[in-house]
């Protein structure tokens, strides 16, 4: 996919800010820190991130494992505070959206353990539409086209034990757009799809992506899926971006990220 000058010039829907997440040490360390007894230097997660996502645009951020992808869309969500720094999506800090509008963003996240396993995927969509505050009026016509849209319609009524991995992720993705959001947040979507089923996900975001004029927050550790899909990449480096651009602008910088963690995993 590449960028066009439409996407260029569209608005600004996710906007981060030199954004930074610290957590506390953990286990008997944080206790003894509590006590005065210990200092110790608090882990960086995140440290000055940047960056914005317009509408009808595809921005991946890639790394790898424990680079701060996952961290970073959790606060974009809300679901994280940030320890420093400023996010805005539609103009709002997202941990301040109410019920009602918190729809606007739509997150699938890798290996999703919150669907319930007995319930069908209908039942389990109803759940989550009701918990997200979505009016009953019209909500069963909307389920039926999500999954229709997801090729979900022959096993809607199958209970969610019996979906396959391919399945359960084209679940999430159509859970994620059933408050018609504006920003979609997507965090390793892809992970344990084969290749074929990896391509119709594709499709059926670039669709999105050109027909409602999502933005979209796409965190991989695949180059070649970063290649692929997105009109821009950043590059995390142990929460810090180390390179940002079009692909071929970044594909040196991550090669070498990826290279050095597959020779010594500590580093990365």
């Amino acid at each position: 996919m590449t960028e066009s000058a439409s996407a260029t010039n569209a608005e600004v829907l996710l906007r981060v800010q030199e954004l930074e997440k610290r957590y506390a040490p953990a286990g008997w360390v944080s206790w003894a820190t509590s006590l005065g007894r210990l200092r110790r230097t608090p882990v960086v997660a995140l440290r000055g991130v940047s960056l914005e996502v317009r509408a009808g645009e595809i921005v991946g951020v890639l790394g790898p494992n424990g680079s701060g992808k996952s961290t970073l869309l959790r606060c974009v969500a809300g679901l994280l505070a940030p320890s420093a720094g400023r996010v805005e999506v539609l103009g709002r800090n997202p941990a301040t959206l109410t019920t009602d509008v918190r729809g606007d963003i739509g997150i699938v996240v890798r290996d999703d353990r919150s669907f319930n396993q007995r319930l069908s995927g209908f039942d389990n969509l109803w759940f989550f539409a009701r918990l997200q505050g979505l009016p009953r009026l019209h909500l069963e016509q909307r389920i039926r086209e999500m999954l229709r849209r997801m090729a979900l319609t022959q096993v809607g009524d199958r209970p969610y034990r019996y979906y396959s991995s391919g399945m359960k992720q084209r679940l999430s993705v159509a859970r994620a757009l059933l408050g018609s959001p504006r920003v979609l947040l997507m965090d390793e979507a892809t992970s344990g799809l084969d290749p074929g089923k990896r391509d119709v996900f594709y499709g059926v975001l670039e669709e999105l992506v050109r027909t409602e004029g999502l933005a979209v927050l796409y965190a991989t550790h695949e180059m070649a899926e970063a290649q692929y899909l997105c009109q821009r990449v950043v590059v995390l480096d142990r929460g810090a971006i180390c390179a940002s651009g079009r692909y071929l602008e970044v594909e040196r910088t991550a090669e070498q990220l990826f290279m050095r963690e597959q020779h010594d995993p500590e580093a990365a």
